[in-house]
């Protein structure tokens, strides 16, 4: 009895092995099925492809096309003598018409390097006549000479040369006669006031300028400059009786900020190059600048998507 249940249960874990370990085969059913076409449906098939196959090499062509045009619309070529400039430089008349006992008349002339570089020369005559506030002396400079020589930079290069904003660097240098007069001293053993004057004194200077400013085309060629500056002196020589108070050119000792309003009237010396459209096969396009039209081959004519027509059942077969 006992060996009767081990042999049925050998056989029943027999028979659950066997269950499992059997392979279940599902027969896989595709919705693809297999065709034979004629050799008239094979053909449009090809040539459909052929046609969606030069289109998108037309679509890519196009892009890089329109890539090639903005990033030329970006790099317009000014010559190196793009133009030169003269100005007159009016801020101190202004001024010493309103009351300012110093100033110069100043005339200035550039010239424009690809629009970006700016080298300029600037001219005056400065004179003074003054008596400082709780000062016991007046100072007279006779008119003198004053020069400049520097550069601006234009960081406004690529848009508009209407419009200028710029920075620079001045070198300045003058020579100059002034005389001190109604010098009052006070004796205070005496108790009297001594009036002298100190006169045909000779001063020199050397000083540098930081320079910003902005420029505006009011009119064809003629504009309207502003420029703000900072001196510092190199280099100033007086006399042993006395130091200049007033450098023509750079202004007072005591004010090292002086500002600039000028009349500009610029003569062109060549026209800036417009960009040409260059495609990436290095062929040039006709297209203007930022004008963009579809790259259609010549015989366009002949792409088409043609649709293949239903075939004939009896040429079809189907496999299982």
């Amino acid at each position: 009895m006992r060996t009767r249940k081990i042999t049925l249960a050998l056989v029943a874990l027999f028979c659950l092995t066997c269950a499992f370990a059997q392979r279940k085969v599902t027969p896989v059913e595709s919705s693809d099925e297999l065709k034979i076409v004629t050799k008239e449906e094979l053909k449009i098939l090809r040539q459909r492809a052929k046609s969606e196959q030069m289109l998108s090499d037309s679509v890519l062509q196009d892009s890089l096309r329109r890539d090639s045009i903005e990033k030329a619309s970006k790099q317009l070529k000014y010559p190196l003598f793009y133009s030169t400039s003269v100005g007159v430089n009016f801020w101190d008349p202004i001024a010493m018409a309103l009351g300012q006992s110093y100033g110069e008349v100043e005339v200035w002339a550039a010239l424009n390097l690809r629009n970006r570089f700016i080298p300029i020369v600037e001219v005056g005559m400065g004179t003074a006549n003054s008596t400082p506030d709780n000062g016991n002396y007046t100072y007279k400079n006779k008119l003198s000479f004053y020069g400049r020589v520097g550069m601006n930079y234009n960081f406004m290069f690529k848009s508009d040369p209407k419009y200028l904003l710029f920075g620079g660097l001045r070198f300045g240098a003058s020579s100059f006669k002034y005389d001190i007069t109604n010098i009052s001293y006070n004796n205070g053993y005496w108790g009297s006031q001594t009036t002298f004057d100190i006169l045909n004194q000779k001063g020199s200077a050397m000083w540098m300028e930081v320079v910003a400013g902005i420029q505006v085309e009011l009119v064809k060629n003629f504009s309207m400059g502003w420029t703000l500056r900072y001196n510092f002196p190199l280099r100033v020589k007086g006399t042993p009786n006395s130091d200049p108070w007033y450098i023509p050119g750079y202004g007072t000792r005591k004010m090292p900020i002086n500002i600039g309003l000028s009349a500009i009237y610029t003569l062109p010396l060549g026209k800036r190059e417009e960009p040409k459209n260059v495609l990436e096969d290095g062929t040039e396009s006709s297209t203007p600048p930022g004008e963009w039209k579809p790259n259609v081959p010549a015989d366009s004519t002949a792409i088409t998507t043609p649709q293949p027509e239903a075939a004939p059942t009896d040429t079809i077969t189907t496999t299982e």
